[in-house]
């Protein structure tokens, strides 16, 4: 065998064996949620059910209010990627273009709060929120997790890439700032507004820890929320441990709208990758 042909063998072995890593944990998650509570638990594991249920779906869609958790989760993800849509965009125009003083100090600031996690400041947020009279609200689950500066830094590395003639030229027909924004730029952003929508809605999606102090309320209650309360049983820990076939049922519906999302975007996705962070 040829050196490359050896290369050859060992990158196919290896993309297969992180694609196995992968897949295994997503075929062991259908594979119980179709199986009867009396097969998951038997002592020789089987990859392919014995015996095909659809009632673990069925119990979570009948017994839980799952709709209702996952239209609040579509509301609340939506109004995060809008909002951080219109407040990242501009951001990251003005760090790329304009010229002012402290710019960079700015950006670095900016940079600074992908280091702190959420959880360092949850409870002073929290008691902004309730002094606000957000709590219980979807606007109080919105706004705190619309802050992206991953955002920022993605359009600005964007911006930077297209030829600084484009706004010359459109500044010479006329165009203010926003005009060059909106009808210049704007349109040759979407591999990189494609990656921060894809971005910000998997992590509101599947936020856990903000939508579970900020909604104790059932009518504001997102899905991650619903199901680790409610099907998970994270409170209760094991002593009123679910079926496991209902705990994966739920989970695999849980992860339908991210997993959707990504198979739609894909492509942008992967061109707002490879094209954002080169300068």
């Amino acid at each position: 065998m040829t050196k490359r042909k050896i290369s050859q063998f060992f990158t196919y072995l290896l993309l297969f064996l992180v694609t196995a890593y992968y897949l295994i944990p997503i075929l062991v998650l259908v594979s119980t949620s179709l199986k009867p509570e009396g097969q998951v638990l038997s002592r020789t594991w089987e990859w392919i059910p014995r015996e095909f249920t659809l009632e673990n779906y069925k119990y979570v869609l009948q017994n839980f209010p799952f709709l209702k958790w996952t239209l609040n989760s579509l509301l609340v993800t939506s109004g995060t990627v809008l909002l951080t849509l219109m407040i990242s965009l501009p951001a990251g125009y003005a760090f790329a273009r304009l010229k002012m003083r402290g710019k960079n100090i700015l950006f670095s600031l900016v940079m600074l709060t992908i280091m702190i996690p959420f959880f360092a400041y949850t409870p002073q947020l929290y008691l902004l929120i309730t002094k606000m009279g957000l709590k219980n609200t979807y606007l109080g689950l919105i706004i705190p997790m619309s802050t992206s500066g991953v955002s920022i830094f993605l359009f600005k590395q964007f911006i930077e890439q297209l030829p600084p003639d484009l706004d010359e030229a459109a500044v010479l027909d006329g165009c203010s700032n926003w005009g060059v924004f909106l009808r210049i730029i704007m349109p040759l952003m979407k591999p990189a507004i494609v990656t921060s929508v894809i971005f910000t809605a998997v992590k509101s999606w599947n936020s856990l820890m903000w939508p579970l102090i900020a909604s104790s309320d059932n009518a504001v209650k997102t899905l991650p929320v619903g199901l680790s309360v409610n099907i998970f049983q994270v409170e209760t820990g094991l002593a009123n441990q679910p079926p496991y076939g209902v705990v994966m049922a739920a989970a695999l519906l849980s992860i339908i709208f991210p997993v959707l999302l990504f198979i739609f975007l894909q492509r942008y996705f992967v061109q707002g990758i490879a094209t954002t962070g080169l300068k």
